[in-house]
C-alpha cells in the first residue's frame, strides 16, 4: 500500500504520527521469542530446585548450560508474570572498621584477608543458636575461606568446648591438612578461649587466630553463612520440635549448600563444583 499511496498521506488520514508508523515498522521485523511451556517449565524447575534462591542472573546460567540462549529481561519477565520472586538478599553490614582490642590469648592473625588461593588453608569457625520448642539447639561450623564449603559442623543442646571441638574433628577427618600449614580463625568466644580447645589446635599443627573484641566483621564470611542459612532454611522464622529435626534440616541443607548452590564469590559455581574445577 506504500507504493500507491505516500506514507505521510495515509498517516495524517489515519491521524497516527509518522514516527509512530516507522516505530511500529521495525518492532514488528523484529522476530518474537515465544513463552513456549517448555521453557516456563524449564525455569519453574530451576527455581524450585534452587529451594526459590536463584534470581534471573542464575537462572540466565543454567540455561545456558543447557544450551539456551534467553535474554535476562526475556527471563526477567517470565518470573514476573509467573510470580516468581527469590529470598531477597540481607543488607551486608560488615562494612564497618573500628579499632578493637585483640585477644589475649590469641592474635588476629587473619586480618581479614578472606580472599585464600588454596583449600584448606584458613578455615573460620563460629557457634550459633536456633530455637526449638525443646529449647535452645547450638550449631558450630568450619568453612574453608577458599571455596566457602563448610568441612565440618556440630549441633549440641549445650553450647561447649565439646560442640566446637566435634565440628573440627568432622572437618580434620574430611579434609588432608598438613601441619602449621592451615590456620583456624574464630572470636573470643569461651568455647574458642578454653584450654581444651586451644590443646586440640596445638596437638594437630593448627595455627589458631581470633577476632577482635566486638568485631563480628573480623569473622564476616562465618556470620554471613549463618545468616544465609537462617534465612533460606526458614529456621528463623518457623521452630521445629527438637534438635533431630534441627539436624535433619541442616544435613540436608548443608549437602545441597556444598555440591550445588551457587556463589557469586566462586563464578556461580558451588563450593565442590569451584574446588573440583580448579584442581581438574
Amino acid at each position: 500500500m506504500s507504493h500507491e499511496f505516500k506514507v505521510f498521506l495515509m498517516c495524517r488520514v489515519l491521524k497516527v504520527s509518522r514516527s509512530g508508523y516507522y516505530d511500529w515498522t521495525k518492532r514488528a521485523s523484529k522476530p518474537q521469542q515465544n513463552d513456549s511451556k517448555e521453557l516456563i517449565e524449564q525455569i519453574k524447575a530451576i527455581f524450585y530446585k534452587s529451594r526459590c534462591t536463584y534470581g534471573f542472573r542464575s537462572i540466565k546460567r543454567d540455561l545456558v548450560k543447557s544450551g539456551l540462549y534467553i535474554g535476562k529481561k526475556h527471563i526477567r519477565r517470565i518470573m514476573r508474570l509467573l510470580g516468581l520472586k527469590a529470598v531477597p538478599l540481607r543488607p551486608n553490614p560488615y562494612s564497618k572498621i573500628k579499632a578493637a582490642e585483640e585477644a589475649k590469648v590469641c592474635k588476629h592473625r587473619l586480618n581479614r584477608q578472606f580472599v585464600v588461593k588454596r583449600a584448606n588453608r584458613i578455615w573460620t569457625g563460629d557457634i550459633t543458636y536456633i530455637w526449638t520448642s525443646s529449647g535452645w539447639v547450638y550449631l558450630a561450623i568450619v568453612l574453608d575461606l577458599y571455596s566457602r564449603q563448610i568441612v565440618g559442623w556440630s549441633l549440641s543442646v549445650n553450647p561447649d568446648t565439646d560442640l566446637v571441638i566435634s565440628a573440627l574433628s568432622m572437618a580434620i577427618h574430611s579434609r588432608r591438612i598438613r601441619r602449621w600449614r592451615i590456620m583456624f580463625h574464630s572470636d573470643q568466644g569461651v568455647q574458642y578461649t578454653s584450654g581444651d580447645h586451644r590443646q586440640y589446635l596445638l596437638d594437630r599443627g593448627i595455627l589458631q587466630s581470633m577476632s577482635r573484641r566486638g568485631q563480628c566483621w573480623d569473622n564476616a564470611p562465618t556470620e554471613s553463612w549463618f545468616g544465609t542459612m537462617k534465612q533460606e532454611t526458614g529456621l528463623n522464622k518457623w521452630h521445629l520440635d527438637n534438635i533431630k529435626e534441627v539436624e535433619s534440616t541442616l544435613r540436608d541443607w548443608i549437602y545441597w549448600y556444598n555440591y550445588e548452590r551457587r556463589h557469586t564469590h566462586l563464578d556461580y559455581c558451588s563450593p565442590v563444583e569451584f574446588e573440583n574445577k580448579v584442581a581438574a
